[in-house]
């Protein structure tokens, strides 16, 4: 019975993280009610949920606003232009599909259809991106359209994900009334979002160190290229221990010790040679 009611069991577990996302949905929805915002309130979002699959969010109201007002100056640009180029596209759709006649659709639609998917890939990768790389505007663009082709798979994966919900408004119109809707409104953003970050895994570029970077106090200067480094604790010449003799110069023989090259008779011994 302890376990049923242990907070750490796993049906707590689950409740909190759901209640978790529940509040980061919400928090995404007040802060995209100016439309300029959400690429701000996304980028946010994508920063909060790596935190919190590490438990490292902390506060996640706070933890929101600081990535919120962190990326707002860098994104609300970036949203701007792709939220105009979304509008002129959906246009553009629009006046083929109805105005036009079949011969010009037939032309019209697969061009306007490229340019469409072009920009789903980018939107499904620009503010995922953002949040781990403080970049540009432009940087931000180019690598996320990079990113997007060089992983069509997971790209085109994410984007069915984010379409979901327009999908269902344009042909599943009581769907999304009575399911779609009221989902998105409690918890669907954050988790949709998250499982976009699940798919993108560890394909998000990694920014690496800078090219030169400064040594810490007290480290070594690297050595020149070419240069051959000493070895630390044998000098080159070694002093001689006092007392000790000096070596012998190469190719000179060195006498035997304790035995002389010439003995001197002894004066006996010269005097019994001579008798």
């Amino acid at each position: 019975m302890k376990t049923i009611f242990d907070m750490d069991n796993p049906f707590f577990s689950f409740m909190g993280r759901l209640a978790d996302y529940v509040i980061l949905n919400l928090l995404f929805l007040l802060t995209s009610c100016p439309v300029i915002t959400i690429g701000t309130a996304l980028c946010a979002v994508h920063e909060v949920i790596p935190r919190m699959a590490q438990g490292t969010e902390g506060s996640l109201y706070r933890t929101y606003m600081q990535a919120y007002i962190r990326n707002f100056r860098r994104t609300v640009p970036v949203w701007c232009l792709l939220l105009i180029s979304g509008l002129v596209l959906v246009f553009d759709v629009t006046i083929a599909a109805d105005a036009l006649g079949a011969g010009m659709q037939r032309v019209a639609m697969p061009v306007v259809g490229c340019l469409l998917l072009l920009w789903l890939l980018v939107f499904s990768w620009i503010f995922l991106m953002g949040a781990s790389a403080g970049e540009g505007a432009g940087n931000m663009l180019r690598t996320s359209l990079y990113t997007a082709v060089r992983n069509l798979p997971r790209s085109l994966l994410m984007i069915l994900i984010e379409i979901l919900p327009a999908v269902c408004y344009v042909f599943f119109m009581q769907i999304f009334l009575g399911i779609v809707l009221p989902f998105y409104v409690c918890v669907g953003f954050s988790l949709s979002a998250a499982l976009c970050s699940v798919i993108a895994g560890r394909t998000r570029p990694v920014r690496g160190a800078p090219e030169e970077e400064e040594a810490a106090p007290g480290a070594e200067e690297p050595e020149p290229a070419g240069q051959e480094r000493p070895v630390r604790g044998v000098p080159e010449e070694e002093e001689a221990a006092p007392g000790a003799e000096e070596p012998e110069p190469a190719g000179q023989e060195r006498p035997v010790r304790g035995v002389p090259g010439e003995e001197e008779a002894a004066p006996d011994k010269e005097k019994s040679y001579g008798q």
